[in-house]
């Protein structure tokens, strides 16, 4: 008896750490493929948090139209390194708009973000490369996704229709669904 119970102890202790190994692989891919967005509010009131917001449609508009014919992250880098100067001027734009006369910084770098679900689109915690948008003082409550492949977008997510797939998708490329089935179990 205290061998089966011995057994039972190392296999679950090997499933669960087969699984942190794989989700902490995956994420580790998925970080290689995407590029965050990022915008962070000059404070948490109402009048901050929709400006933020109207900085962000802004910004996912105009990247919208110069990702329209990228199809790999060496390009979309490349696209949004190029676009850091009209990023910025794009928010400045709305924040001058809304009467305000924030300071708007724009960075390119590897950040952390927690575990977060978009609709059908899960991805793991990790440091992923992001764009970055700190309206003034950047101490508001802050609001992503990801920028590329073009998530943020509409019509760039599709759904899974129930019972097709199983597993959590993380997203979806050329009609390759990338999906976390061990995820799964924490629904």
């Amino acid at each position: 008896m205290k061998h089966v119970k011995w057994i039972l102890a190392v296999l679950v202790f090997t499933l669960s750490l087969c699984g942190i190994t794989y989700n902490y692989y995956i994420q580790q891919q998925y970080a290689k493929e995407l590029i965050r967005f990022h915008v962070i509010a000059n404070s948490n009131t109402i009048e901050d948090q929709s400006l933020k917001l109207q900085v962000r449609d802004a910004v996912i508009k105009e990247m919208k139209e110069r990702f329209a014919h990228v199809d790999n992250k060496e390009d979309a880098v490349i696209v949004t390194e190029n676009s850091m100067d009209d990023i910025k001027e794009i928010a400045e734009r709305e924040i001058a708009r809304a009467g305000k006369d924030y300071e708007v910084k724009v960075a390119l770098g590897r950040y952390p973000f927690p575990t977060k679900t978009y609709g059908d689109i899960t991805l793991p915690a990790g440091n992923y490369q992001a764009l970055r948008v700190v309206i003034g003082e950047g101490k508001g409550h802050n609001w992503w996704c990801v920028l590329f492949p073009p998530l943020c977008f509409v019509d760039g997510v599709q759904t899974v229709k129930e019972g097709k797939a199983k597993g959590v998708k993380v997203f979806e490329k050329d009609n390759i669904e990338f999906r976390i089935r061990s995820l799964e179990f924490l629904k």
